[in-house]
């Protein structure tokens, strides 16, 4: 749906501070990285993985929803899902797809590997998939992905909470960024100021004309 009103016109109707804020946290937004969750049973863990991308300027999140159906958690998500671009996939077959046709790099979360994150090439766009509590990411998956990985981990215990090891691998995310320039990763200007409008019309006449949430049937 196209957006009619122009940038001036929207900003107009909020405050100075708010388009200093939104203005700022456009201008960190990336999609290099994105954050796939695969079939994930607790839907907290889906809406509290949501809320820490948003915090870390990560703007895509997709939850591939094949065996189990995401229901948004407001009370966990704490409004953050209003700022993000959530993309629910019915079939995880075409979610991985589109990535690649995008340009993605597929990373996968796996204990059966001595792969980590910090091995990988972070300069290449990368989806990084985190898979169900109970049984990981789907063996289709793993076969079609280009790299496995782990976080560095030194107890005894296997492994972490899935929202857990997500707000984990999105701090060494945001450190490779801040070192190499997070500016070298943000959105183009076009892209930031249509993100704007996107945003503003949401703040200002609520989520329903562009809702954060597509759902891909195919």
């Amino acid at each position: 749906m196209p957006l009619v009103n122009s940038l001036d016109d929207l900003f107009s109707q909020v405050t100075e501070r708010r388009k200093n804020l939104l203005m700022q946290t456009a201008s960190h937004r990336t999609r290099h990285f994105c954050m796939v969750l695969e079939d994930l049973f607790d839907p907290h863990n889906i809406s509290a993985v949501i809320r820490t991308a948003e915090v870390f300027g990560l703007q895509e999140v997709c939850v591939i929803e094949e065996d189990n159906a995401y229901r948004v958690n407001k009370s966990i998500l704490k409004g953050s899902f209003k700022w993000m671009t959530l993309n629910l996939y019915q079939k995880r077959k075409t979610c991985m797809e589109q990535l690649k046709n995008k340009g993605y790099k597929i990373a996968v979360a796996s204990t059966n590997t001595q792969n980590s994150v910090l091995d990988l090439d972070l300069n290449q766009p990368t989806a990084f998939y985190l898979g169900s509590e109970f049984h990981g990411n789907h063996p289709d998956t793993l076969a079609a992905a280009d790299y496995e990985f782990k976080l560095p981990q030194y107890g005894i215990t296997e492994s972490l909470n899935v929202s857990v090891a997500a707000g984990v691998l999105m701090t060494y995310l945001d450190v490779f960024m801040q070192k190499k320039g997070r500016e070298h990763y943000a959105l183009t200007k076009s892209e930031q100021e249509e993100l704007l409008r996107i945003w503003l019309d949401r703040h200002l006449n609520g989520v329903e004309k562009y809702p954060p949430i597509v759902k891909i049937t195919d």
